[in-house]
């Protein structure tokens, strides 16, 4: 039986490719026209396929004998990223707006997984790569006086044409040296030293800009050759302090997975900058791609689901905490892993982050006729004082949070007092913290107060003095519920009672007609 992570694997490149076809303009299959939509629909079930696949990765880098918690977190975090570029596919869907960046990207993991896959699931491609690479790594060794031999290449079990999953199928070389401390750990050279990943990310992201071909080919000779020398030393440099024993039992995991990822790393950011030089258009992709999160809505579009003002500090906590779940899910992981017996942590963030994302909801809502409810709630007073209609609406915390224009109006003024965070539902919440905007409307004026609670300690408001409003407009968000109050002209009769359950954008009050 094929497992879920080969169908997760091969399936995502699929989806992908289909996606890219399809996301570039109407195209007829079987006498049918396939919307663009179509394939911005099958991209963002590639991704999550994609992060699903790198997610089920993480028992295998975790547990011994890899034991590397490096590549282990970055494969955790696979599916929180992955799925944030599928939210921005439906958001390229739904605000009708291409992004190109995003479709760079696209192209860019086409090419790079489509080169790692083949060459990670057919062994004979993988043990050729590996056996260069180390013939070349202990190559160095030598010329440094350091003797080192080969071993025979061990394809491991299973077929060498085509091998489900052959990472964990052990293909490798074994390295030994006569002057091999003998308490050291044993090094062998596998496909994840060859440093394939790193090259084919900027052989992707090369050939799938939009530059020339010729700055294309120098970027190409300025990188690649580069990350393959710059490989050999790295693993020149963990063979030799892994034997000489440097650190002890934990030397080849100091070496490997903390000298060796860090010097990567740096040597990765310096030759993207090379990169840029060559290839302007890519530093642009790239950018385009780190800027998503601000990615601007067309005119009168919103960012849904959740209400803007949102802390990012909880999309964090909730990306954290599906980050740790496989953490929490492996067995077998060794004692010295940072990540051991993360299952607490991973609940806690989770319940925490999608609690409070839930509370920061932002659905659309049914805009009703006359005056419209600024809130979701409950009625808590109804009264008329000075000519003037008064409505209290209290939101408990599983209320949306999001405030509504009552009216179409013009904002007039904006002001905040108060210090308290008394409970909303009581008297003692009129010195609460509180915002008062006060809307100039074709009935009169009409104010609309943001009261904080006992929980809520913070309003966040969407506008400026001077802001012409349409009735239902999005006006605030008072975090965590607590209470609105409306109050309007005496043209305004109130057809609401106390203790009634509203939505903001319902009815609450009729206008006197002449």
């Amino acid at each position: 039986m094929i497992p879920a992570s080969e169908v997760l694997a091969i399936g995502s490149l699929l989806l992908l490719t289909a996606g890219y076809w399809l996301s570039s303009g109407p195209h007829a299959f079987a006498g049918r026209r396939l919307p663009v939509t179509a394939g911005h629909r099958l991209c963002m079930v590639g991704w999550l396929a994609l992060g699903g696949f790198w997610w089920s990765e993480v028992a295998y880098y975790a547990t011994l004998p890899v034991n590397d918690p490096v590549n282990a977190f970055f494969c955790a975090m696979a599916l929180p990223f992955f799925g944030y570029l599928a939210y921005h596919h439906w958001l390229t869907i739904y605000w009708k707006q291409e992004y190109p960046a995003l479709r760079w990207l696209v192209a860019m993991t086409i090419v790079a997984g489509g080169i790692y896959f083949l060459v990670e699931r057919i062994p004979l491609l993988a043990g050729w790569l590996i056996l260069v690479v180390a013939e070349q790594s202990v190559w160095l060794l030598d010329i440094f006086g350091y003797p080192t031999a080969l071993e025979a290449l061990d394809y491991g079990s299973g077929s060498r044409w085509y091998r489900i999953g052959s990472t964990h199928q052990g293909v490798s070389v074994p390295v030994e040296a006569e002057w091999r401390d003998p308490m050291s750990s044993p090094v062998s050279i596998v496909l994840a030293c060859t440093a394939l990943q790193s090259m084919i990310i900027f052989v992707g992201g090369v050939l799938c800009t939009s530059a020339p071909r010729q700055r294309r080919l120098y970027a190409f000779l300025a990188t690649v050759p580069t990350i393959y020398l710059l490989n050999l030393i790295r693993n020149a440099v963990v063979i030799w302090l892994t034997y000489q024993n440097v650190w002890g039992e934990d030397t080849f995991y100091y070496a490997h997975a903390w000298i060796g990822k860090g010097g990567s790393l740096i040597a990765l950011v310096a030759l993207a900058y090379i990169v840029f030089h060559y290839l302007p258009e890519m530093q642009d992709a790239i950018l385009g791609v780190m800027d998503l999160p601000w990615r601007e809505p067309p005119s009168g579009r919103r960012t849904p689901p959740f209400a803007a003002g949102t802390p990012g500090w909880i999309y964090a906590a909730a990306a954290l905490g599906l980050a740790l779940v496989p953490f929490a899910a492996a067995t077998g992981l060794p004692s010295d892993m940072p990540l051991r017996g993360a299952g607490w942590a991973a609940a806690t963030l989770l319940v925490l982050g999608s609690g409070l994302l839930w509370f920061h909801r932002d659905p659309q809502r049914l805009i009703e006729d006359d005056v419209v409810s600024p809130a979701d709630g409950t009625v808590l007073s109804v009264n008329e004082q000075g000519g003037r209609a008064q409505l209290s609406i209290f939101m408990s915390p599983l209320d949306v949070h999001v405030n509504r224009a009552p009216l179409d109006g013009r904002v007039v003024a904006q002001h905040r007092s108060g210090v308290g965070f008394n409970p909303a539902y009581g008297a003692d919440a009129d010195v609460n913290l509180q915002l008062r905007t006060e809307l100039e409307t074709a009935i009169g004026l009409v104010v609309v107060i943001q009261v904080a609670g006992a929980l809520a300690r913070r309003i966040t408001s969407y506008l400026s003095e001077g802001q012409q409003l349409v009735k239902g407009e999005r006006i605030g968000i008072i975090h965590l519920g607590s209470r609105v109050d409306l109050e309007l002209p005496g043209k305004a009769k109130m057809v609401v009672t106390p203790g009634q359950k509203l939505q903001a954008g319902q009815t609450v009050a009729r206008l006197t007609r002449p």
